[in-house]
């Protein structure tokens, strides 16, 4: 879909189908794309389960071998995917911080994989991925902790896509 228009118009038609024609749509997508899987497996699942399949993902990106390795298009969608696992109303601040570490421990991969998607990358670690860090520093009780994570996390910016966790202020 390309205009709001289009989106509109598809969504409307949508709403007014059978609940059992929209599920069984959305299970055959699943079986067809490993992003649509990833979105019904979010959607049925415990928000421990959600933790971990975060985790999960972020050791599949970063536990690659040579011979195995994801694509850059695979990778972008793995992490953009595994941001909206997290939910920083549902989860401890601490817990999310700690993700947010190993989130940002895949920007090498990230961007090594290809340099088409540089500035998709630089979106999804600069401004989607700040943005949650964010929102855990802000409930974070420990300031200190969430500081010293956020030291630790620019210190190691060596792909310069950490630099608006800077603007945070705890």
């Amino acid at each position: 879909m390309e205009t709001k228009a289009e989106y509109h118009h598809a969504k409307e038609q949508l709403m007014r189908l059978d609940q059992c024609v929209l599920v069984d749509a959305l299970l055959t997508l699943a079986q067809e794309s490993s992003s649509a899987l990833m979105m019904v497996t979010s959607l049925i699942s415990s928000p421990e389960q959600r933790v971990a399949l975060f985790r999960s993902n972020i050791e599949r990106i970063t536990h690659q071998s040579r011979r195995d390795s994801f694509s850059g298009e695979r990778i972008l969608d793995i992490l953009t995917r595994s941001l909206g696992l997290l939910d920083p109303e549902e989860l401890d601040p601490t817990l999310g911080l700690e993700l947010m570490e190993a989130f940002y421990s895949t920007d090498s991969w990230a961007l090594e994989s290809t340099t088409e998607l540089d500035f998709e990358f630089d979106c999804l670690f600069s401004r989607d991925g700040c943005a949650l860090f964010s929102a855990f520093a802000q409930r974070c009780p420990d300031k200190e902790y969430a500081r010293n994570v956020q030291k630790r996390l620019l210190a190691g910016d060596a792909y310069g896509v950490r630099g608006s966790l800077k603007e945070i202020v705890l």
